[in-house]
């Protein structure tokens, strides 16, 4: 073990720390092991009484700088400088000490960390951290010699520098100079548990430090291929909602909403709902009660409340919000390539030449999706911007197409028009070998003329030339896109012209290319994965094919039902005539996140019974018959799959408060009490395990796999797979890749004087 303290397995090799320094034969010197490639028959010494007087002299020089408050300082048993100083045997100082920057005052601008320049020892590993991990160049060293420093910005508190709080620096600081707030008042965690973070798609794993049963620090984790050890402000340290005093902690119920709620049992609450559905299926049919369930939810949750409706109830009207946001996207790529999902990873971003980003600003939205777009552009990654927005992502790329808001059609058959007109399109073999509708394809481009694609969207014809000469002469290109590509009336089209566009470059089952989604909520993947859709099961299953339908019935135990369900905005509008009596939302809080949310309000008002599965009293709590009160994130178990098909564990770190439960158990829980118990035991390995005997791209996935942090990709069919990073290798998912040429037409939502602005995603 060469000790260090400028040395991270994050960062670029530095050297400014002289510990780590060796004795190698036949060379002078002492230098620095990091810094010092390793080269074959190379005989290195790293401890000798000669390298011991000289880690002791200079860790003496940085204790000599630093406060000798060891014990009252929080980072006390957790510090580099501590350890190294203990390891070389330092036990008193030849030296006065003089801590630099004492005068300076503790930076407690940033309210979730905080920065004490006199205990900084200058290692830059915080810099180097916001340069080369993070990319925001916030940090830099003021100052020489004794009197250097790490400032902010232009030497101006955190909160008023370019800092965006991702808690890089943190991270890497080996001494007590930046500080997690809650973890500096609360102390060193006593436990830590391995988990998935509940935010956005990207899925970042961390490390959950609990003390006492409560969260102290989220620690990202260094072994996960998502973020590499890297984390967002959200993922870092917003976590702490958990603990918040206004968490629902018991069951409540009333008869009419005008009542006041009325704190129950758990065997109460399920003996009135049960008594209510009973009563409503009796009276007007299966079909008259519907779910919503929730994309931050596990996919355990969104295969059990999928299963309810279906096996208990006997019908198939369930949904969840993720279908409202990304089925543009899902309907697009199915069409295209047979699969609905992203078809590479996100590390692909690292070895791709050329980055297409369409309608999304992954700096803001996947923050750490946006850290590696960064560094990718650092080391001379190529990027178009598709985007209304002149975006922070937007100013960063070599082009910038600033189209009109939802004429991504045109623009993308505009494209693919000048790539054939050119000759670039990939080699004829290829598309012969793997394509097929291409002939039908280029007829519906060969309109789309430089001039007409520029009159649609407002692009210059000059921009439009050169983004299509530019992806398409790189040997390999790589698309991501968001919601701005497909919230509006021709979002799905949207994506089968991009899709198309990948396709006519051969840009489809490579490294570094491919068509990935992303995802919004952490687990929109996985809801949608599970069959929480009112016309299919797991990955996609059509409840109307027969052999599906027998597949599940066998494993369930009864018959299915055929028709497909209604989505949440027809069961909505079937609440008014009645043919639409009670809803059961799971962490869905419609009321508020809906746009058109009056409509929803009086619908919601409307219903025989509601009832709310939450954490919080929402706003569609507040409407309900009966609150349910949920578990968060850390107080479950279960997974969660990201927008690369990724599928990682989550734990429980933590109790719920009060008799709150995990989202699952009270499902299982609620089936019982209606005499149709639908898991065969207390484990969520059991729903998982069931879900993939019926699914075959995840046949292959047995629970005890995903205690990897490498975690499993699907489609894994059989036990001996290894998972599968890129999709469509040799053969796309369905058989040939379809050139999809949907007509373009105008989006219906036009700005009008009454109007006359346009809300873009």
């Amino acid at each position: 073990n060469i000790p260090s303290l400028c040395d991270s397995p994050y960062l670029d090799s530095f050297g400014s720390c002289r510990i780590c320094v060796v004795e190698i034969d036949g060379r002078r010197g002492t230098p620095s092991s990091c810094t010092t490639p390793a080269d074959n028959g190379m005989v290195v010494s790293t401890t000798s009484d000669k390298l011991w007087r000289l880690r002791k002299g200079i860790t003496e020089l940085y204790v000599s700088e630093h406060p000798l408050d060891c014990l009252t300082c929080t980072a006390n048993g957790d510090c580099e400088l501590q350890d190294i100083a203990a390891d070389v045997g330092l036990r008193e100082l030849r030296y006065d000490n003089e801590p630099a920057c004492e005068s300076v005052p503790i930076d407690e601008s940033n309210p979730f960390f905080t920065f004490d320049a006199s205990k900084c020892i200058v290692c830059s590993r915080c810099i180097r951290a916001c340069d080369e991990t993070q990319v925001t160049h916030a940090l830099s060293i003021d100052g020489r010699g004794f009197s250097s420093r790490i400032i902010a910005g232009a030497d101006e508190l955190f909160m008023d520098s370019d800092c965006v709080s991702c808690g890089a620096c943190v991270n890497e600081c080996p001494v007590g100079a930046l500080e997690d707030r809650v973890e500096r008042s609360a102390g060193i965690p006593d436990k830590w548990v391995r988990t998935t973070c509940a935010f956005c798609g990207v899925g970042c794993q961390f490390d959950a430090g609990i003390k006492g049963g409560k969260l102290v620090t989220m620690v990202p984790a260094a072994d996960s291929p998502v973020n590499q050890g890297h984390a967002c402000v959200k993922g870092r340290f917003a976590s702490a909602y958990i603990h918040h005093a206004d968490r629902l902690k018991f069951p409540m119920i009333r008869e009419s909403i005008d009542d006041e709620f009325r704190q129950v049992s758990w065997d109460e609450v399920y003996s009135f709902i049960a008594q209510r559905w009973k009563q409503i299926k009796a009276e007007s049919g299966p079909h008259a009660i519907g779910s919503i369930t929730s994309s931050r939810s596990t996919n355990e949750l969104n295969y059990l409340g999928s299963k309810l409706m279906r096996a208990v109830i006997g019908t198939n009207n369930i949904d969840n919000c993720a279908r409202v946001c990304h089925s543009a996207t899902v309907k697009g790529m199915m069409t295209v390539f047979g699969a609905g999902a992203g078809t590479n990873s996100l590390d692909d971003i690292d070895h791709t030449d050329l980055l297409l980003a369409s309608g999304c600003n992954p700096m803001h939205g996947h923050p750490v999706t946006g850290s590696r777009i960064r560094r990718a552009r650092m080391r001379g990654m190529k990027m178009i911007v598709v985007d209304p927005k002149a975006t922070e992502l937007a100013q960063m790329a070599d082009i910038h197409v600033q189209l009109r808001p939802g004429t991504n059609v045109a623009l993308y058959q505009g494209l693919a028009h000048i790539i054939l007109r050119e000759n670039m399109e990939a080699d004829s073999q290829w598309l012969d070998a793997r394509t097929e509708n291409l002939e039908p394809f280029k007829a519906m481009v060969q309109d789309m003329t430089p001039e007409v694609c520029s009159e649609i969207t407002t692009v210059p014809v000059e921009t439009l030339e050169a983004a299509a000469i530019f992806y398409a002469s790189v040997p390999s290109a790589m698309s991501v896109h968001g919601l701005g590509m497909t919230e509006h009336s021709h979002g799905s089209e949207g994506v089968m012209a991009l899709s198309s566009l990948a396709l006519l470059t051969g840009n489809v089952g490579r490294k570094g290319t491919g068509i990935n989604p992303l995802r919004g909520q952490n687990n929109v993947q996985g809801s949608c994965d599970m069959g929480a859709l009112p016309n299919v099961y797991t990955n996609y299953q059509s409840v109307s094919d027969p052999e599906n339908r027998a597949a599940f019935s066998k494993v369930w135990g009864v018959d299915a039902p055929a028709k497909p369900g209604l989505t949440y905005p027809e069961m909505l509008r079937q609440v008014e005539s009645g043919k639409v009596r009670s809803l059961y939302l799971i962490g869905s809080d419609i009321a508020h996140t809906d746009p058109d949310n009056l409509a929803v309000i009086k619908a919601l008002k409307g219903l025989d019974l509601l009832i709310v599965q939450d954490i919080f009293m929402c706003e569609t709590a507040k409407l309900a018959h009966v609150i349910l009160p949920a578990a968060s994130f850390l107080e479950s178990d279960g997974t969660y799959t990201n927008g690369e098909r990724r599928i990682q564990r989550v734990r429980k770190a933590i109790e719920s408060p009060g008799q709150a439960k995990q989202d699952w158990i009270i499902v299982s829980e609620l089936a019982e009490a209606l005499g149709h118990p639908i898991i065969s035991s207390n484990d969520v390995s059991d729903i998982w395990d069931e879900l993939a005997s019926l699914t075959p791209n995840f046949r292959g996935i047995d629970y005890a796999s995903l205690e990897s942090s490498q975690a499993v990709q699907w489609p894994k069919p059989t036990a001996e797979h290894p998972g599968t990073s890129i999709m469509h290798i040799g053969e796309f998912s369905r058989g040939l890749g379809n050139f999809a040429a949907p007509e373009y037409a105008e989006p219906n939502e036009q700005a009008s004087e009454e109007y006359p602005f346009i809300l873009i995603t």
